[in-house]
């Protein structure tokens, strides 16, 4: 790097401080980018546990806003500005609460975007900023978080303000402060290098999404920094893979990479989806009325997102002879979603090691090969498999879910026969729940996601037939310890941490742990979307046990991190997607008989 580009990067490094600092004296508490797993409960966290409390019902508010404005803009998004405008910025829903009561106001905000998308946010150095288009001063609020949810502390709901103050406006557009991730900081930063990476046909180690091809176009003078952009096949949405550096210095501006810890969270299932609207397809019942289709293994579902099976017969025997050509919808490879789901089951150890060239959702993915638009297209991906059956890309899980167009176009709800996987949230599935709905549930190596045993459950008074995805009419509490037993257990085999990554000290820390904290015990009284990871004494969740179980960490090549633990070798700091569940009592047990860890830690 040349003195004058130095020098304009310092600067710049400067000037970000110094916005940072001026944000937290005006009252920023909070300012979060990335994962959807945490959207809501962190949303009403923040407004019924830290604002109310301090502020009381007249003075504290809610915002919130997403997609595009009528001019083509992004509502809001995340700008990273390490490379003059080169860099595309990425939109998301965002929420904001505030306390007018005090001067100056107090304000928490977030931010949902793919995960690696919020590392990369949070990494950046500088680190990127949030961006927000001024129309949202004159109205636009859209009520992502259902109004029951936000109590006055009367027990009074409380919809989203109409508009967001200029005041409050001028205070959230800064740097983030922390970024919510659906897997590890070392795991998302594998994602960003593979996607970076030049294609690797026999092993699937590269995805070459920095290689020019015909349907690639990475940025010209860096392309191993900035990625071509990967696309929806529904949409024009893209996730465009950024490096960035979480050891040494940020590969744009050679400045030192941040110190910083990651906190656990919760813990949140990946649910296998499927659409029944084809009675002659994946929605064939039985004698009793209940879906065929009940459980796939970890090997055919991997055959099937790798593009290998993709009739109904090859899901389960219940569907022999049935020849319906299935629809793969797949998430974009910067996805937390769609790294939780790869290395759990089609990149897991036993696929890499019996058939590399198909260990990964993004096999037969060859970018330099020209297409035709929804006939044999890599990207947007659109490519044909056995059968008739073929794989698409969704961005982002609502596009995955319930399509896009007014939910008309895409996703497993407007898919026939279509298959995907989510992690799963009440909101997730709430288009598509019940008897009526379009969609249902797949056990996955006969272990069921949320409830303790597949079959006919009952919910709110509600009862709900095999595979049927419950409705929350919100708030929906479930007894503490209760939500997501074979999670708890450790059984169910697609399954991550969500965690929050923020500074190592200082304020920063301080205010994303009270936001954590609050979350925990607010989540099983409201909607109970996951298992959190600690109760922390707070006597909303008195009797959450927490979660009992853990994955084990591993090394990843080229990466490399502090151990969280002084005591724990440098392995233990690695990923952890896809590793071996423990029980924590075993390693307990474990330690007081060698004075050593199992081959895990627990952050």
């Amino acid at each position: 790097m040349s003195g004058k580009k130095l020098m304009v990067a310092l600067l710049c490094a400067v000037v970000m401080f110094a916005v940072t600092s001026t944000a937290n004296a005006q009252g920023l508490k909070f300012l979060g980018v990335g994962s959807s797993a945490m959207f809501q409960t962190f949303g009403v966290a923040a407004f019924n546990d830290l604002c109310i409390p301090q502020g009381g019902a007249s003075n504290c508010h809610h915002y919130s806003v997403s997609g595009k404005t009528g001019g083509g803009n992004n509502f809001a998004q995340v700008v990273d500005s390490r490379s003059s405008g080169n860099i595309n910025p990425e939109g998301g829903n965002l929420w904001v609460v505030w306390d007018n009561s005090t001067s100056p106001a107090t304000v928490w905000a977030y931010l949902s975007v793919d995960s690696i998308v919020g590392n990369r946010a949070f990494f950046a150095v500088p680190r990127a900023q949030l961006q927000v288009d001024s129309s949202v001063t004159t109205g636009n609020a859209k009520n992502l978080i259902n109004s029951l949810l936000f109590d006055d502390g009367n027990g009074n709901p409380v919809a989203d303000d109409a508009s967001l103050p200029s005041t409050i406006l001028s205070v959230i557009q800064t740097t983030f402060t922390a970024a919510g991730s659906d897997i590890r900081v070392e795991d998302a930063k594998l994602a960003t290098n593979r996607a970076l990476t030049n294609l690797d046909t026999v092993k699937i180690a590269g995805l070459g999404y920095n290689q020019s091809g015909a349907s690639c176009t990475p940025n010209a003078t860096t392309p191993t920094l900035i990625g071509c952009p990967i696309k929806s096949t529904y949409d024009s949405a893209v996730a465009t893979p950024v490096q960035y550096a979480i050891k040494g210095k940020d590969p744009f501006t050679n400045l030192a990479a941040w110190k910083f810890t990651q906190i656990d969270v919760a813990a949140v299932p990946e649910v296998v989806l499927f659409n029944v609207s084809d009675v002659n397809g994946l929605g064939k019942v039985d004698g009793s009325g209940n879906p065929l289709l009940k459980n796939i293994n970890r090997f055919t579902l991997a055959s099937v997102l790798n593009g290998s099976l993709g009739r109904a017969q090859d899901l389960d025997n219940g569907l022999a002879g049935n020849t319906t050509a299935l629809t793969v919808i797949l998430r974009e490879a910067l996805s937390g979603t769609m790294n939780v789901m790869e290395f759990s089951v089609p990149r897991s150890l036993a696929m890499q090691t019996g058939v590399p060239a198909l260990s990964s959702q993004e096999a037969g993915v060859n970018l330099g090969n020209a297409c035709t638009v929804g006939v044999n297209c890599p990207n947007p991906l659109f490519l044909p498999g056995p059968g008739g059956s073929h794989r698409e890309r969704g961005i982002g899980n609502g596009e995955v879910t319930n399509g896009v167009s007014n939910s008309t176009v895409g996703g497993v709800k407007n898919t026939s026969n279509g298959i995907a996987y989510a992690f799963f949230s009440y909101g997730n599935v709430s288009k598509f729940t019940g008897s009526s709905g379009t969609v249902r549930y797949a056990t996955v190596d006969g272990v069921d996601p949320f409830n303790a045993s597949y079959g006919s459950n009952t919910f709110q008074s509600v009862s709900y037939g095999p595979g049927q995805l419950p409705a929350c009419n919100a708030p929906c509490p479930l007894p503490n310890g209760t939500s997501f037993p074979n999670v708890r257990n450790g059984s169910y085999p697609v399954w991550n941490i969500v965690r929050l990554i923020t500074d190592a000290s200082g304020v920063n820390k301080t205010n994303a742990q009270a936001l954590i904290t609050a979350a925990q015990a607010e989540v099983n009284a409201k909607v109970p979307d996951f298992v959190p990871f600690v109760c922390n004494t707070n006597t909303k969740c008195s009797g959450e046990p927490g979660l009992t179980v853990f994955r084990s960490h591993y090394a990843i090549a080229g990466i490399a991190t502090k151990a969280a633990n002084g005591n724990n070798t440098a392995a233990e700091a690695g990923g952890d997607i896809g590793g071996g569940t423990f029980q924590i009592q075993a390693d307990k047990d474990y330690f007081a008989d060698t004075g050593k860890e199992l081959t895990g830690y627990r952050q």
